[in-house]
């Protein structure tokens, strides 16, 4: 079977990941890969200052070094990650692709959500956990160019959230986490 996806030079940023043939909807694409964290553990930004770190939904993370961290960010996105339990690169649960065991461990795969052309460039929601708007619309701006780009890569019920919980002297309340597919903190 031809491959699904390809990396290339992108019109967004960088480099970016395109299909390398007409993709389905719903159609998983490819696992996204790196380094894995145990809860509460973040990359060293020490060594290079970049960080593709992927929150998941148990605490863990993944800092992506993987063809799918090249997936770019679109407010308009023609994919999503979503996670499963014990299912590595080979698609069988109990092996995670790397030879190890992935038995109960969360992976994150790069799904399309609607048809997709051959040549067209593969982008998803990052929605990242920012900690204040003044850094979601600087650090994180978006230029995406889609019709509904909302001007950051953030995500927008995060900082809803945030905001009605800061008191009249802008001090941030503790809040409990909501479902973070991305985490902005360390970058």
């Amino acid at each position: 079977m031809p491959p699904k996806v390809i990396a290339r030079k992108s019109a967004l940023h960088g480099r970016g990941l395109f299909a390398a043939r007409d993709l389905a909807a719903d159609e998983r694409l490819i696992e996204y890969t790196g380094q894995r964290y145990a809860k509460g553990e973040f990359p060293d930004m020490k060594v290079d200052g970049l960080t593709k770190f992927l929150g998941l939904s148990d605490g863990t993370g993944i800092d992506g070094t993987g063809w799918a961290a090249l997936a770019n960010h679109s407010c308009e996105p023609n994919c999503e990650l979503r996670e499963e339990v014990g299912t590595g690169r080979n698609g069988r649960s109990g092996h995670d692709g790397r030879g190890g065991h992935g038995r109960g461990k969360l992976h994150a795969w790069l799904y399309a959500l609607r048809d997709i052309r051959c040549g067209e460039e593969l982008v998803w929601d990052y929605r990242l956990d920012v900690r204040s708007r003044k850094d979601a619309y600087s650090r994180w701006a978006c230029t995406c160019g889609a019709k509904t780009c909302r001007g950051t890569m953030a995500n927008p019920e995060g900082l809803r959230q945030r905001t009605r919980a800061t008191k009249p002297n802008n001090t941030p309340q503790p809040q409990a986490d909501v479902g973070k597919p991305h985490d902005a903190r360390q970058r």
